[in-house]
């Protein structure tokens, strides 16, 4: 890949999912990353399984290739010392601690930057660096409930349901390395670093604009509605012959081909149909009179024959489904990565390409500690110095 960060050098001080799903993206675009991690367990997501693979925890798998392990003692001063030292040199340093956590340490970004101008330094914390939730611990699914996120998602009449994938952590992760890549080309224009801040609270609000917007705009508060869409009908999940299917007609241009598609063309000229306005107001009705057709073949059949129709339409499948596709292996979002004690590691990759070239897949996730010497080494640490930093339980 050309669009590369080759020679940046990344300083992780996270856990979890979101900052090390944010240097993650820094390290398969070439960042030198350092992962920095408590002595006793290491990061947190090892430890959360099943699944797992191998004895390995899928979660941390999943969000930590392409880095280099130090396990280090923080609340020890030689383990802050070395921090401080590897902070001198880096580029970026990504940490998701409490606000004042670090700072406590000596770690904190004034202090690191007082030494390295040039440091971009970005936090990532539960709900910002500001206002009356500060200290509060921020978790993916909490900030789903208290984003009001939580409240969207579901069935009607039932109760609120968490979204099945860390959305806001990832998407937290993201916006961390936006904010992170812009620092960078600031320093490029400007020879001096900055202070990037996100947090889980403010990618949650992230999520919601338009929501926002209609609520302030007509007092709307987004309701339940399952696999609907608030403002398009039909736009949801039927129940065909055999399965569950997604099927849509976002304009009334397409809802006159699914109609004659369904074999029921007539329901493009019924007055309680005719507009999408119409649509939404009888969504119900209509769910119901498609439905009923639906039910009458397969879903397979039914997405062969309103996909070649041009109409957006898909069976609901699993991952299972998922990791057999042929677009997923045309495209190789699967990447092979052996690791240590999972020789067939697969992850799945960069969701874009540059030149037609994925990010690069160098170094599986790593054991804890298992690059302690070699990053110390790098810093000036001989081999006495190590064994006395081992010996003292400073490092992992």
């Amino acid at each position: 890949m050309r669009c590369t960060l080759d020679g940046i050098r990344v300083l992780d001080l996270t856990r979890n999912i979101a900052g090390p799903y944010c240097t993650m993206i820094l390290a398969d675009l070439g960042a030198d990353t350092v992962k920095v991690e408590r002595c006793d367990g290491g990061d947190d997501t090892r430890d959360w399984s099943p699944p797992s693979w191998n004895g390995e925890s899928a979660m941390f798998l999943s969000v930590n290739r392409n880095k280099r392990s130090l396990g280090v003692d923080l609340d020890a001063d030689e383990g802050a010392a070395i921090v401080r030292r590897l902070a001198q040199g880096a580029d970026v340093m990504v940490e998701s601690f409490r606000p004042g956590a670090l700072t406590r340490r000596g770690l904190g970004a004034e202090q690191l930057r007082a030494d390295n101008p040039g440091l971009v330094h970005c936090s990532i914390s539960g709900f910002g660096a500001r206002g009356p939730m500060r200290d509060r611990p921020g978790y993916d699914p909490l900030l789903q409930a208290y984003s009001g996120l939580m409240s969207m998602t579901g069935e009607p009449e039932r109760a609120p349901v968490r979204i099945g994938t860390a959305i806001v952590d990832i998407a937290a992760g993201m916006w961390a390395a936006i904010g992170i890549l812009a620092g960078l080309q600031e320093r490029a224009r400007s020879g001096l670093g900055c202070t990037v801040e996100t947090s889980l609270f403010e990618t949650a609000v992230a999520w919601l604009g338009y929501h926002i917007t209609g609520y302030l705009g007509g007092g709307t508060l987004p309701e339940r509605l399952g696999s609907q869409t608030a403002m398009i009908a039909p736009y949801e999940v039927f129940a065909a012959a055999d399965a569950p299917l997604f099927a849509g007609a976002p304009s009334d241009r397409q809802f006159r081909r699914l109609a004659a598609a369904l074999g029921m063309a007539e329901l493009a000229d019924d007055s309680r149909f005719a507009s999408n306005a119409s649509r939404v107001e009888h969504r119900a009705q209509l769910h119901r009179v498609v439905e009923e057709r639906l039910r009458t073949r397969t879903a397979a059949e039914w997405e062969a024959l309103l996909t070649a129709e041009g109409l957006p339409c898909s069976r609901v499948r699993s991952i299972a489904d998922l990791v057999d596709d042929p677009q997923l292996e045309a495209l190789g979002l699967l990447a092979p990565l052996p690791h240590p004690r999972v020789p067939d590691l697969r992850l799945v990759d960069m969701p874009f390409s540059c030149d037609g070239a994925r990010a690069r897949q160098a170094l599986p996730p790593p054991l804890l500690g298992e690059h302690t010497d070699e990053i110390l080494s790098g810093i000036g640490y001989d081999a006495a110095g190590i064994a006395g930093l081992r010996r003292r339980r400073v490092v992992a």
